[in-house]
């Protein structure tokens, strides 16, 4: 029996090959569920602050609220001053200035106020002091208003005046006996002040308690309308500050700061993490197969080709398959030069022939018992390959649910529809539409490969223009930044190979943004162009030969300007449509066939058009295995 082992049967098809390659699927396979992960927590972040946009209008009010009363609450407690009333309001001689300072002095220090002052039941102004940044600021000067005049009766008083280009708070209260503090119905003997300037440590107060947001101070409208044209609407609150006739005097306004993006720092860490615990899981993995799996694979084949069992027989230790197996081989290579010595002496007793045929049906057991733990193995590999497809289905069903939440839709394009077939379970294709006002953002992707490693590229993609459209929302969108912004990002994404080599992967991209109400659109493509379809007519509008991705074409893209019309119909595609090989010669379908195709069908409803490309691709291809992941959206320009 021969039992040499060719090695050019065994290249690229060694145990150590197969296992490095089911790690980097399970890998691949545990980064996309990541990549979901991320774009699940941005969708959750942005409802939670669509519903906080709506309490921060109260919060706002609760803090100035807040900050307000604690000082309004200072003048209150201290309206009731009998001493003050009897040494001072009521008597004619000098006052008691050292429970002056021990009072009203108390509250100019400890309070951090500007002025204290206190009036006479007429509104005269007998006591009065001052910080030295004050010393300059005539405070009550209320025009012909007299002061008992502003409280109408009321027992306190608080509002805003604007002093030297500054915003002060005023806060008064009514002076009367202490058994009067619930009622205020006796007269009042006087009328008490204090004064807060609006610093910037106010401000940083309301910033501390309100969250991270900006905070201005403004004195205009005009100043008020700017600051609206420089944010999102959503994300400015506007809060008057009025004087005692209820005038607006001045103005605050908040500006919250979108959190989505430090969401996303705080994402790269925990990507980056997984990221490297899944390279130190499969530098593991490899490992674990080199000295378990592959180095006794090879020394069991060495002596099968030798026809020795000296490499094999340390393996009589192991307490597991390759142990067995490779007592089963000491044994076999025994048995055979035991049979070949009953050969040469089975002319010289019957008996001896009896004994070897007792050993061979020895062996011939022994030979049956590694059948079946052959078929033990067997129905474990098919175990193991059932839980890998189920893994790659369910990730077909996260891309689906990816390129649902960027399909076209009926409030985008009246007439429209798209073919998605990828070649293996998951595709390497992508689709992405979106509109932001009046423009409309069109996009199909072809990345490098297909099936897990192209998915995982297509995620990629979608993610990244979804965080490139994010980014730009609400601003003039060109295609050919968007592109060249997109590769920077694969580009970045993608990094380099172990050895420092650039990594050859990436994608081909076609992008159409226009204005619904206009018509005028941009058009860019990375290696891949847009038919266009007008008065039985078509036109193919060709993109940059420049991929994005690690490659040696550079440059900058080209936005296109094409003026759309009403009823322009527009295609975009993958190469999978193109280079599908069929018909009768077994030949690529090609570009002029394609769109010769795609004219001859644009006259029909997009329901129908879609039937007639599927079943034109189905013809072409016949019996043959599918090329490419393919990939079509089309609709028509209202």
């Amino acid at each position: 029996m021969n039992y040499k082992i060719q090695k050019e049967t065994m290249k690229n098809k060694t145990v150590k090959s197969g296992i490095v390659k089911v790690a980097v699927i399970g890998v691949s396979v545990m980064v996309l569920c990541l990549v979901f992960y991320y774009i699940m927590l941005v969708k959750q972040q942005r409802k939670i602050e669509q519903l906080a946009r709506n309490d921060r209008s109260v919060l706002v009010d609760r803090i100035l609220t807040i900050y307000s009363k604690q000082y309004s609450n200072i003048v209150r407690d201290n309206s009731a001053w009998d001493e003050f009333i009897e040494s001072y309001l009521g008597r004619e001689d000098n006052p008691d200035e050292e429970w002056l300072l021990n009072n009203i002095g108390y509250m100019l220090e400890n309070y951090t106020a500007t002025d204290v002052c206190v009036f006479d039941t007429l509104g005269n102004k007998v006591y009065e002091r001052k910080k030295p940044d004050g010393e300059n600021i005539e405070f009550y000067d209320f025009g012909d208003t007299l002061v008992q005049d502003l409280f109408h009766g009321k027992p306190f008083l608080d509002f805003h005046l604007r002093k030297n280009g500054e915003i002060f708070e005023y806060h008064g209260a009514r002076v009367v006996h202490a058994d009067d503090m619930v009622a205020r119905v006796q007269k009042p003997q006087g009328y008490l002040f204090m004064i807060k300037r609006i610093s910037e440590a106010v401000i940083e107060d309301y910033r501390e308690a309100i969250g991270e947001t900006e905070i201005e101070i403004v004195h205009t409208q005009q100043e008020v309308d700017l600051a609206k044209k420089a944010v999102l609407p959503n994300y400015l609150i506007v809060k008057d500050y009025k004087d005692y006739n209820g005038e607006t005097v001045s103005r605050i306004y908040f500006v919250f700061e979108n959190s989505v993006v430090g969401l996303f720092k705080n994402f790269v860490p925990i990507f980056l993490l997984v990221a490297i615990m899944c390279v130190l899981i499969v530098i593991a993995i490899v490992r674990y197969a080199h000295v378990k799996i592959t180095k006794p694979l090879h020394n069991i084949a060495e002596a099968f080709k030798a026809e020795k069992t000296d490499k094999v027989v340390p393996l009589k230790k192991e307490e597991n398959e390759f142990g067995v197996v490779a007592g089963m081989m000491e044994e076999f290579f025994n048995q055979k030069d035991n049979l070949a010595k009953l050969n040469a002496d089975l002319r010289q007793s019957k008996e001896e022939i009896l004994v070897q045929h007792e050993n061979v049906t020895s062996l011939n057991e022994e030979l049956s018992q590694i059948n079946e733990d052959l078929a033990e193995q067997k129905e474990y590999l098919e175990k193991a390959n059932e839980q890998l497809t189920s893994g790659i289905k369910y990730a077909s069903r996260l891309q689906s649910a990816m390129l649902q939440a960027v399909e076209p839709t009926k409030e985008l394009f009246k007439n429209f529809f798209v073919i998605y077939q990828p070649k293996d379970i998951v595709g390497g294709d992508f689709y992405f539409t979106q509109q932001d006002g009046d423009t409309v953002i069109t996009v199909l992707g072809d990345c490098t490969g297909h099936g897990v490693p192209g998915a995982v590229l297509a995620s990629m993609g979608i993610s990244f223009l979804t965080q490139l459209f994010l980014e730009k929302q609400g601003n003039e969108i060109m295609p050919d930044e968007i592109l060249m912004r997109l590769k920077d990002k694969v580009t970045s994404a993608l990094g380099l190979d172990k050895d420092g080599s650039q990594r050859s992967d990436g994608m081909d991209v076609a992008m159409l943004i226009y204005n619904r109400k206009t018509r005028n659109g941009y058009f860019a493509g990375a290696q891949r162009p847009m038919f266009l379809v007008r008065d039985n007519q078509i036109f193919i509008i060709k993109g940059d030969s420049i991929p994005i991705g690690h490659f040696d074409k550079t440059g900058k893209f080209t936005a296109v300007n094409i003026k759309l019309q009403k009823e322009d119909k527009i295609y975009l595609f993958s190469d999978g449509c193109t280079d599908q090989i069929g018909g009768d010669k077994k030949t690529r379908l090609m570009t002029q066939k394609f769109k010769t195709k795609i004219l001859e069908f644009s006259s029909l409803e997009f329901s129908q058009q879609k039937k007639a490309v599927e079943k034109m691709l189905s013809d072409w291809k016949g019996d043959l295995q599918q090329t490419d992941d393919i990939s079509l959206l089309a609709f028509e320009i209202e």
